[in-house]
Order: structure tokens, then sequence, then C-alpha cells
């Protein structure tokens, strides 16, 4: 936290009140990854890999999609927000294709506090490879269609 000291200790002291504070251990792999120039180095191996990925997910999308669902060029992250057609629900979505094609995502109605988001999806792209993406994404398709 970048603040006035005063400010830093009220609010660490606050922290450490909620959740009895955070282990020392992984506070000082932290310090040491970041003072060492490890997340210098990281970063654009990792934005190197996620791009791929993203293409590879944007270029399923496109291939495996029905007419109807739109989703987001995302410029950086590592997630894809999808749109489904109105009437479907992405939360029975979910169920079906976890239980027929072992495939999931997040419903997005879960990041609508007021409701609605229904027909939306987060999909992410971080972890799996280019040829699992592809094929969760060929799975999903089938599904929606």
């Amino acid at each position: 936290m970048a603040a006035p000291a005063a400010l830093v200790d009220r609010f660490t002291h606050a922290k450490q009140g909620l959740d009895l504070h955070s282990p020392s251990l992984s506070q000082a792999i932290a310090y040491h990854a970041c003072r060492d120039g490890l997340l210098d180095r990281h970063v654009p191996l990792i934005r190197a890999i996620y791009a791929e990925r993203r293409a590879a997910m944007l270029e399923a999308l496109e291939t495996s999609m029905p007419a109807g669902v739109r989703w987001t060029q995302p410029q950086g992250g590592m997630f894809v927000w999808l749109t489904l057609p109105e009437g479907l629900d992405s939360t029975e979505i979910l169920r079906q294709t976890v239980e027929q094609e072992r495939v999931a995502f997040v419903p997005g109605g879960a990041f609508y506090p007021n409701g609605g988001g229904a027909n939306t999806m987060r999909l992410n792209f971080s972890h799996p490879t280019p040829e699992r993406i592809r094929e969760g994404v060929q799975r999903l398709g089938n599904v929606i269609k």
C-alpha cells in the first residue's frame, strides 16, 4: 500500500484483526521476488503466453460458436466475456457442459450484484494450453448449439 505511514499502520491493524495476519513466509517470498527482479523478468513471458492463449480462444470462438453469440476482444487480462442470445441461461448451460462435456466456466450472473447477466459467462484462457482451449471451446459450442 502506498499511503502516509499513519494510514498504513491503521490499515495494517485492521487487516490483522480480520484475518489474523498474512503468513510471514509468503510476505518474505513476495518481497524477495520483487526486490530481485523476478517479476520484471517473468511478466514478459506471461504476457507472451497469455497472448498466444487469448488468440487460440478467439479463433476457437469464431469457429465453434453459433450465430448470435458475442464475445469481447480483451486487450489484457486473462478472460473473455461471452454474451449468449437472450433467453439462454449460462447457469443451466454450465450444468450441461460440466455433465456432458467436462468443461467449466463462470456464469456471468455472479458479476451482476443487482441481478441480470443470466445470458453471460466468463471464460479463462490463462491456464489451459491452446490445444485444450480449442477443444474446450468446441465442446462448449456443442452445448450452446
